[in-house]
């Protein structure tokens, strides 16, 4: 029987080709941040349940209240989209940021802490440990929880969109 035929043959070739793949560095799904389409400008709020009164999960947007979260942030970018990410840091992954809205090298490397945890929790999640919040990062991402209506975050609690 041909190696195309035999259904062992086609999962070992599919099994080579994920290995070949993943040890040149490439990956199949996960975009980059630079492949994100847009730079993230401001936030949508998404509700999330289990909380007396509600809350609301803050998450950095192509727009306010858009709910387009394909874009990226990284190193010069200012705005309320990069204090969304900073308050995520915070709160999420321990960091201990100025909540200024800049995304200098302390932000970029509270990004890249953020991206090893992830790796490191989440083994297929093979993000690249690079400082940038694009669709990769985003997609494991914890995000800090608020009360609703502009309340303040809920400490050490996060949320996962995807």
């Amino acid at each position: 029987m041909s190696i195309h035929r035999s259904r062992i043959g086609r999962r070992s070739a599919a099994a080579t080709l994920v290995t070949v793949l993943a040890s040149a560095g490439l990956t199949l799904l996960a975009p980059t941040a630079a492949q994100a389409s847009s730079p993230c400008t401001s936030l949508t709020f998404y509700r999330v349940g289990g909380y007396p009164g509600g809350a609301d999960m803050h998450v950095p947007t192509v727009g306010w209240q858009t709910g387009n979260k394909q874009c990226y942030l990284t190193y010069g970018h200012s705005g309320s989209a990069v204090l969304v990410l900073q308050e995520a840091l915070n709160n999420c992954y321990a960091r201990s940021l100025s909540l200024d809205g800049n995304y200098g090298p302390k932000t970029r490397d509270a990004v890249r802490y953020a991206q090893h945890k992830i790796n490191e929790d989440i083994v297929y999640a093979n993000i690249a440990e690079d400082g940038e919040y694009g669709p990769q990062t985003r997609a494991y991402m914890g995000f800090a929880i608020f009360g609703v209506n502009g309340g303040p975050v809920i400490p050490n609690v996060c949320y996962y969109p995807g």
